[in-house]
């Protein structure tokens, strides 16, 4: 049976993610008494210039809030977006993509993983 519970961010360690230069506290995982359709929930960021570089996420979809700053998503296919701060962007599973920051600024950003298909 799931119970509710309460994290404090300022408890999360912050670890190095997907290569370039990003980080990222892992907020929920599987290993927390969640839906099982989540597969992580994570606060990312992104200093002036930086990346998060080339990579997919097998049969997860992904959502992510740009909560500060500015910048690009770059796929595989050679499509680009810019995006700002308050865009949410979905990813389908298994697209390959990388995220890079505005020279000028640091960027946060919440993102979502889900069970695709």
């Amino acid at each position: 049976m799931r119970k509710p519970f309460k994290k404090s961010l300022s408890q999360i360690p912050i670890e190095e993610a997907h290569g370039g230069t990003g980080s990222r506290q892992l907020l929920l995982s599987k290993i927390d008494p969640i839906s099982k359709h989540l597969e992580a929930m994570t606060k990312g960021y992104l200093k002036a210039a930086g990346k998060f570089d080339w990579h997919s996420h097998d049969k997860i979809d992904e959502f992510f809030l740009v909560t500060k700053g500015s910048g690009l998503v770059e796929f595989k296919n050679g499509d680009s977006w810019e995006y700002n701060e308050g865009d949410l962007i979905y990813i389908p599973a298994n697209i390959e993509h990388k995220i890079t920051t505005s020279n000028e600024n640091n960027n946060e950003f919440f993102f979502i993983r889900l069970q695709g298909e």
